[in-house]
């Protein structure tokens, strides 16, 4: 593990994650590199921005990579996903069939729709997950910086527990 360049793009995806709660919307950022710590694509969660529930940053990352995810798949080329929390069951879908091979993320979430660990765990793509390295909650600073934005999330009026008050 390379410490500095993970801290590096970390701190990146922890920047679109605040773009995401400025523009209303559940703050969690992504990002995916190459090999050689090439910028590939940036991503941030855009469900309220865009109406749309699959926009979540995994998935925008990955769509933002475009090509570059087929020709990694076709040359067995490694990037690794940096978000800023546990991937969701459909983002660790996406994951997955992105063939990346390398995820860490800053937050872990067990008590809300984090899936990653979870679907590991159930063995079912038990030869895809043995292919990834997981790294989990590695900086304490940046991972109570994602705390922070989540807590602030729950202020938003587009917090869903606040959406469902105004409608009652």
């Amino acid at each position: 593990m390379n410490f500095d360049k993970d801290r590096y793009f970390l701190e990146m995806a922890l920047r679109e994650a605040e773009k995401a709660l400025i523009e209303n919307t559940y703050p969690i950022g992504a990002v995916i590199v190459d090999e050689n710590n090439n910028l590939i694509a940036k991503g941030r969660n855009r469900v309220h921005t865009q109406q749309d529930t699959t926009a979540h940053a995994e998935v925008d990352a990955i769509r933002n990579a475009g090509h570059a995810i087929f020709n990694a798949k076709v040359k067995g080329e490694k990037f690794t996903i940096y978000s800023t929390l546990e991937p969701c069951p459909m983002c660790t879908g996406a994951i997955l069939f992105a063939k990346i091979k390398r995820v860490v993320w800053l937050l872990n979430d067990d008590l809300g729709f984090g899936g990653y660990k979870k679907i590991k765990d159930s063995n079912v793509f038990e030869k895809k997950f043995k292919e990834i390295e997981l790294i989990e909650e590695p900086f304490l600073d940046l991972k109570t910086k994602q705390k922070e934005l989540m807590s602030k999330w729950e202020d938003n009026e587009n917090y869903i527990l606040n959406l469902r008050k105004s409608v009652k």
